[in-house]
């Protein structure tokens, strides 16, 4: 099939150009900007659109500060990488508008009396505390879209520097001692208690006693532990656990999940965040850019600093709820997850005096299921005064936003990481609350992703 040619004129929900092929079907190109000519093999195609394969460029947009690539060529999920930073933060603030438009069915005069900029990265490179990589055949990096083989890309876009030492490191090992035991590792840290976490990971369908045992044998007898100590301790770090986990299925390996076994060291580092030290334990959730994400939540406390009562839904490890109570103020978390209820009492004790620990509960329960008015009844938790909400990327469930309404907080603050379930269920929420403030802010430089800050009132009566 012979390259026709598109202009690309907008950008998808996840980064991917958007033109028209000479048909006039609608066409995702990967790789590609708005205002950029290429060159278009179609890769698949419906009756409704098409996804192309860009293979050449000819008009390059004023935004771009890359070299165009083949989208297949480049690795690490960043769509963004060769576009300039004021182009992504206008791109991830029209996302978010759009969505509240076209899906929420706000009118644009109301959006521009609600939305703010978006809350830009002081510093958009090597952000991330938290890195999954494959190990391919004695190299560690990240995977290319479209297979399973290692792609280039850029450790300095996102990657920590000490885990480019780390993951180097690794492979020198692997290149005299090779081995088909690992296929994944996990380096997690902080920049500011300078302790490393470093978690391999095997799919090994083989009895778990023999693959641990495995484990063991070639981390003792290459000294590999030693190796990414000593990386560590030249730079400063701590290598403050050395895991190995086996994750046998797809399941397991998203959710970071499967048989984890400690080789030296403890399971988890500690992290600084709104001034208070947090547990991270391997396999929890943490926001992976800190900096970002503390100012997420000082945004967040703009509706909670006179509440007596918070509620702190999906509230993970309690990292929001206890990064924006203060002394005097009564914090319940509801999450489903008990290790990460556990995570959240170590939490609770390590970031504040016992006085005001005492002020805050974490209950193991599914928010959709959780019958509060019937909680509030038994005097086992108060009624609140401002929630937070912070629910996974498919959204709040319609059961949870009839909870909501039904205890009638003040105020509500809705964080989100999709903009498209964020604008669905504000549509709903916007029965009973007015929408006093949108913050998009960007936690993720160089990738499509964008998370939103939205702060609400109830309406009065009439």
């Amino acid at each position: 099939m012979d390259p026709v040619e598109v202009t690309i004129t907008a950008l998808g929900s996840e980064g991917q150009g958007i033109g028209s092929l000479p048909s006039g079907k609608t066409c995702f190109v990967p790789g590609v900007f708005p205002g950029e000519r290429c060159l278009c093999l179609i890769s698949s195609e419906t009756s409704k659109y098409a996804v192309c394969d860009a293979v050449q460029v000819l008009d390059e947009s004023p935004d771009r500060i890359a070299p165009f690539r083949p989208a297949d060529e480049v690795s690490g999920g960043l769509p963004f990488a060769s576009l300039s930073y004021d182009a992504q933060l206008k791109f991830k603030q029209g996302r978010v508008r759009d969505c509240l438009e076209r899906i929420g069915g706000f009118d644009p005069e109301f959006l521009d009396s609600v939305m703010k900029p978006i809350m830009s990265a002081d510093e958009p490179f090597r952000y991330r505390n938290h890195m999954q990589y494959a190990v391919r055949n004695g190299r560690i990096g990240l995977l290319c879209a479209k297979s399973d083989e290692l792609g280039d890309y850029d450790g300095s876009l996102i990657e920590y520097e000490i885990f480019g030492k780390i993951k180097e490191a690794a492979e020198g090992v692997f290149g005299r001692a090779p081995t088909r035991l690992f296929e994944g590792l996990v380096l997690r840290g902080s920049l500011r208690t300078k302790e490393i976490l470093a978690e391999f990971v095997s799919s090994c369908d083989q009895t778990h006693e023999v693959v641990i045992r495995d484990a063991k044998n070639y981390f003792a007898s290459t000294g590999l532990v030693n190796v990414i100590r000593g990386v560590c301790e030249g730079d400063g770090f701590k290598l403050n656990g050395l895991l190995f986990r086996i994750s046998p299925n797809k399941t397991s390996k998203r959710t970071r999940t499967g048989v984890r076994t400690i080789i030296e060291g403890v399971d988890h580092y500690d992290e600084l965040f709104c001034g208070r030290r947090f547990r991270i334990k391997a396999g929890s959730f943490f926001q992976v850019n800190t900096s970002q994400a503390e100012k997420l939540a000082n945004k967040a406390s703009e509706v909670c600093g006179s509440a007596h009562v918070i509620y702190d839904l999906y509230c993970g490890c309690g990292t929001l709820g206890l990064a924006v109570k203060n002394k005097g103020q009564k914090l319940f978390g509801i999450e489903v997850v008990p290790e990460a209820v556990q995570s959240a009492k170590i939490n609770r004790s390590l970031s504040l005096d016992e006085n005001e620990a005492s002020e805050c509960e974490f209950i193991c329960k599914d928010v959709l299921k959780t019958d509060f008015n019937s909680l509030i009844k038994a005097e086992k938790i108060l009624p609140p005064d401002c929630i937070i909400v912070d629910p996974p990327r498919k959204g709040l469930d319609i059961g949870v936003i009839k909870k909501l309404e039904e205890l009638g907080a003040p105020s509500i603050c809705y964080v989100s990481c999709d903009p498209a379930t964020l604008a669905r269920d504000l549509k709903m929420l916007a029965r009973t609350y007015r929408i006093e403030e949108v913050t998009p802010a960007d936690l993720f430089p160089n990738a499509g992703h964008v998370e939103t800050v939205v702060l609400m009132d109830k309406l009065l009566p009439g």
